[in-house]
């Protein structure tokens, strides 16, 4: 058993530069579960709450393995399959939560697209268990299968635009690990970064997977350029081990995921940045 310590209170920000959380159960496939079972479980929600449905393309099993041929580089995967399953995604009314349904994972969004302060986590997470509670009783109530969890997952994504922390990719030191985007003077300057991060969850307890993206949004006038920004994802996941009881497995590691993806953020970043941000303590 990995040992543990005080790390003292979570950074807490007045005002983070989250513009989406997404927090996420797989489970193993069940037996009887069809595309069907899609639009059925949507019927059970508030059709006035839940007006919206589209489909998508399934996601991919993801499994955090720590074995001698373990891979944790996701790159692109193509999967050739004869099974026609998809992903059903439910919006709500407000365009500010999400749910997405597939055989084999339960994940719920908030979306804030840089327009809504973020909820904090308590909030999302108790919209999450009120779905997933309505979807283990939707599995019982259409003898579906046996719900078994086998992992865990948590997103957050970050926008920082061009003009807070950061006016151009030299600046970008405000993120430990890149230390800005190098220039040789008179030679050539920075202009792009795009990459990855992979670090373990101490005991192997899962892992963080940080992606960092440079992007450039809609022209806002005619003769304005594009508005840049930096797009920071993080997302920790891991396994769900031993016999499941009820929802606190997955509780434990969505925990464990928002307070690894919370801790790294806050020491990943400068001084400067945080205190940009209003971080309160940590």
């Amino acid at each position: 058993m990995a040992e543990t310590r005080d790390l003292g209170p979570l950074p807490n920000y007045e005002r983070p530069p989250v513009i989406e959380t997404v927090l996420g159960v797989q489970f193993d496939r069940l037996p009887r579960f069809k595309n069907a079972h899609l639009g059925g479980f949507w019927k059970t929600l508030s059709q006035e709450e839940w007006p919206t449905v589209t489909d998508a393309p399934a996601l991919p099993t993801q499994v955090e393995r720590f074995d001698a041929g373990a891979q944790w580089a996701a790159g692109l995967r193509l999967q050739l399959t004869g099974d026609p399953s998809c992903r059903l995604r439910i919006s709500n009314d407000k365009g500010d939560r999400m749910i997405q349904l597939q055989n084999n994972r339960l994940h719920f969004n908030w979306l804030g697209q840089g327009r809504q302060d973020y909820p904090r986590y308590p909030k999302v997470r108790k919209g999450f268990v009120s779905v997933l509670d309505r979807f283990t009783r939707f599995i019982i109530d259409e003898d579906l299968g046996e719900f078994r969890p086998d992992q865990w997952e948590v997103t957050y994504v970050n926008q920082i635009p061009q003009g807070t922390v950061w006016t151009t990719p030299a600046d970008w030191g405000f993120f430990r690990p890149l230390a800005g985007v190098p220039t040789v003077e008179g030679v050539i300057e920075g202009e792009s970064f795009s990459g990855q991060w992979h670090f373990v969850i101490p005991g192997q307890r899962g892992r963080l997977h940080i992606a960092w993206e440079h992007g450039k949004g809609q022209r806002e006038g005619k003769d304005e350029s594009p508005p840049e920004f930096v797009r920071l994802t993080l997302t920790a996941r891991g396994a769900i081990t031993g016999k499941a009881d009820g929802t606190r497995p997955i509780l434990d590691g969505l925990n464990l995921g928002h307070e690894t993806i919370v801790r790294s953020f806050g020491t990943l970043m400068s001084n400067d940045a945080n205190a940009y941000w209003g971080l309160k303590h940590g």
